[in-house]
């Protein structure tokens, strides 16, 4: 056999996208002389082409062997182990493509997108970025970029450091407790923007970040502001930290900003607790001093409009809204809801006295200002950092952006209710989570 010859008339079936030509006659070469690099290679692309995968996993696996040095191997393999499922492998297989050929945006963009199937989200980001720095105009790199930063930075967080009134609030309570040469100690870094507050006061802070690539941004932030040498930037939970190490003695200030929209769900409560028994004074101030959740009944059309369904088109719907679950959060100003009732603060915790309550259960009553028709039980947050400084979100005033969306508890259906009625509600917490229910 005419070994160069069949390989010739082989690559020119290949290159007429006759698939099963072509493999016929690599096949028929490599059963002669087993384990050529070239004739591995291109057996591999065409059954790459139709589908076969796991068999193109083992012909680029045995160009591998014959010639490790082959252009575009490691990618040719992650594919195939992609493809099979195999998402562990084909990560691994796509950064040896990335080491082989760095300045490859398309080896860089199948890297990212099998590093977050892995749940490597920062790892994939970095390679998303470095695809997009080789082709700018790159779409789908561009798309998964913009996925990835929405996974891995929620799109709360740029409103949330926008909310001026939450701003001014931080900062009037830095200003009234923080003393220059204090120590302070603050848990969840973000941009930066509070450490840089007790910074400006004359405060010496250590800041924890517990992801990578915020925290290095925070870095970065910090150095552009001219206050690295009066902020370290520490990529831990606080939780992992120690009294010695890069925080050289118990703090002065506790300044923490990890509050949800339901007040909990950030795990302020263990966090401050575990601040307190280990890495502050006995004495330390505490920002916030203490917080809670706020409530009232809440109606409105458009508010009504995004909770239940109802007649629509000559046809009752209603039975939908057995599907819908029993709490949402919107943006007040998406919703425009109207306070119906006074507002009450069932649940509440000062992280200055002793241990918050491993769970509560808190019956209380509202009372309906206003005749209307209820459709939720509106939530939102409070503090109160002292000296009579206090932020709230509530979603009854006009406010800028916020971080924190209101909650919305809804009842079975909508009810009417009429000036001076007492309507029953109950609020519980396990130091995580908070629900509120109104008992109608």
């Amino acid at each position: 056999m005419d070994v160069n010859a069949v390989f010739a008339d082989a690559v020119a079936r290949q290159n007429q996208g006759d698939w099963a030509g072509a493999e016929a006659l690599y096949r028929k070469i490599d059963k002669s002389r087993a384990g050529l690099a070239p004739v591995c290679w291109n057996l591999g692309i065409v059954l790459k082409a139709q589908g076969k995968w796991e068999d193109a996993l083992s012909a680029f696996k045995r160009a591998g062997k014959a010639d490790p040095s082959f252009r575009g191997l490691h990618f040719h393999i992650g594919m195939c182990q992609q493809r099979l499922g195999r998402m562990a492998d084909a990560a691994a297989s796509f950064l040896k493509a990335v080491a082989a050929e760095p300045d490859d945006p398309t080896t860089r963009f199948n890297a990212a997108a099998a590093l977050r199937d892995q749940g490597r989200l920062a790892e994939a980001l970095e390679q998303a970025d470095a695809a997009l720095r080789i082709a700018p105009d790159f779409m789908e790199a561009q798309l998964l970029q913009t996925k990835l930063r929405t996974a891995m930075l929620p799109v709360w967080h740029v409103p949330m450091v926008n909310d001026q009134p939450r701003n001014d609030a931080y900062e009037a309570a830095i200003k009234a407790h923080v003393k220059p040469g204090d120590l302070v100690l603050e848990i969840g870094t973000g941009s930066g923007l509070l450490a840089m507050m007790a910074a400006r006061a004359g405060a010496q802070v250590v800041t924890c970040e517990a992801v990578p690539w915020i925290a290095e941004t925070a870095r970065a932030i910090i150095a552009a502001n001219g206050l690295s040498d009066r902020i370290t930037v520490v990529n831990k939970l606080s939780t992992d930290l120690t009294v010695g190490d890069v925080l050289p003695r118990p703090a002065d200030v506790l300044l923490s900003e990890i509050i949800a929209s339901d007040f909990l769900s950030e795990r302020v409560v263990p966090a401050v607790a575990d601040a307190k028994a280990r890495l502050l004074r006995p004495d330390a101030r505490i920002l916030p001093a203490r917080g809670g959740i706020a409530c009232a009944l809440a109606g409105g059309e458009v508010l009504e409009k995004h909770l239940f369904t109802g007649l629509t088109n000559g046809f009752d719907l209603s039975g939908f809204n057995r599907l819908y679950p029993r709490s949402v959060r919107f943006d007040a100003r998406e919703t425009q809801p109207h306070r119906l009732s006074n507002v009450a603060e069932p649940l509440s915790f000062d992280f200055t006295a002793g241990p918050v309550p491993s769970g509560e259960r808190v019956d209380f009553t509202l009372t309906a200002e206003t005749t209307g028709r209820c459709v939720a039980l509106a939530q939102w947050v409070w503090l109160d950092f002292g000296q009579g400084i206090r932020f709230e979100n509530s979603p009854f005033i006009d406010a800028p952006a916020s971080g924190w969306q209101p909650g919305f508890f809804l009842p079975s259906s909508p009810f009417a209710v009429t000036a001076g009625a007492v309507v029953p509600a109950r609020a519980m917490h396990d130091t995580i989570n908070i629900w509120l229910s109104l008992l109608t």
